[in-house]
């Protein structure tokens, strides 16, 4: 499966899990659109509901480690960014995931 065949799967659990409003995001598939809003909900939950922000990465299962890695790194100012590619990593793996176990239920 091609990665644009995923960003709208990827559109969809980001307006689910981090409250995007759909007309926000992007209508074509570019993924630096979507990271780059995904980088702006990051900074605006990190700094206004940190607690709410720590819950939506454990309820997508991003790897903790890796979070607090990133999250305890001497580079503050990449933080958003690298969270951010994080998540949109661990999103497309949960989708291919469901596409994978969609198919083998065929």
């Amino acid at each position: 499966m091609e990665e644009n065949q995923l960003y709208p799967a990827l559109i969809t659990h980001l307006e689910k899990d981090f409250d995007f409003e759909k007309q926000l995001l992007p209508a074509e598939n570019d993924l630096s659109l979507i990271r780059q809003h995904l980088i702006n909900r990051v900074k605006d939950l990190m700094a206004g509901d940190y607690q709410r922000f720590l819950n939506n990465l454990y309820q997508i299962d991003v790897n903790e480690k890796k979070v607090r890695e990133i999250i305890h790194s001497k580079y503050k100012i990449t933080i958003p960014e690298r969270l951010a590619d994080l998540i949109i990593e661990r999103q497309l793996q949960r989708i291919r995931t469901q596409i994978l176990y969609h198919n083998s239920k065929k």
